[in-house]
């Protein structure tokens, strides 16, 4: 084979290269764009309803149920360590916030708190700034089609938003495919299962326990 048809050979092979980086890129991006599209029905909900369960291993278990409803919310959070168990709930109504905290041997409450557990709002989880950071961001991402729970889901990695935290090793996140939601995070070696519920939060959900059955405590 001669110089000439080398050269050519060669030229052909890195030309299919950047059509098929090219069209990887382009089917990242649409993908991309599609669910940050899909997620902005979601983002200015004020009645909504998050659970979050958390497995970082076989006897550790927290799980956060979030509700809010126009200015108000509830976060109850309950954790469980081997044989040891930590439940915190806060209340804010608009006006007053009150966090109690239950342990194995004590219930304490503190009133009117500055104290703020943190809310589980509705992002955006490939928030980008522009359509030039989406591109960027997608060119090196690693999306495939998964399944969580019965719902059909993009499993996005090495999507390097600078609106999130990432694992040293593994950052993975399960988005629905339809709705833009994240359902599933996997970072290092923890695990979240995520679920939704819309437009059926009432107002008993912001109903406090009765503060005189707990021991009323100041901020440290």
């Amino acid at each position: 084979m001669n110089k000439k048809k080398v050269f050519k050979t060669i030229g052909i092979l890195v030309l299919i290269i950047v059509i098929l980086m090219l069209l990887y890129v382009i089917r990242n991006t649409i993908i991309v764009t599609k669910l940050q599209k899909n997620i902005k029905e979601y983002t200015s909900k004020t009645n909504f309803s998050i659970k979050v369960t958390n497995l970082t291993s076989e006897t550790s278990k927290m799980t956060v149920n979030y509700y809010k409803k126009d200015n108000k919310e509830a976060v109850i959070l309950e954790r469980n360590v081997d044989e040891n168990s930590v439940k915190m709930s806060f209340y804010n109504n608009g006006e007053r916030r009150d966090l109690f905290i239950e342990t194995n041997d004590k219930k304490t409450v503190q009133v009117n708190t500055k104290n703020q557990l943190l809310g589980l709002n509705i992002t955006d989880s490939l928030q980008t700034d522009n359509l030039w950071q989406t591109i960027l961001y997608s060119s090196i991402a690693r999306i495939k089609t998964e399944n969580v729970n019965g719902k059909e889901c993009y499993k996005v990695s090495n999507f390097y938003s600078p609106y999130w935290m990432y694992g040293d090793n593994i950052t993975e996140f399960y988005i629905e495919k339809d709705t833009g939601l994240l359902i599933k995070t996997v970072i290092d070696d923890e695990v979240a299962v995520r679920e939704y519920s819309f437009d059926d939060v009432e107002d008993s959900a912001f109903v406090e326990p009765d503060i005189g059955l707990y021991t009323v405590v100041e901020e440290n």
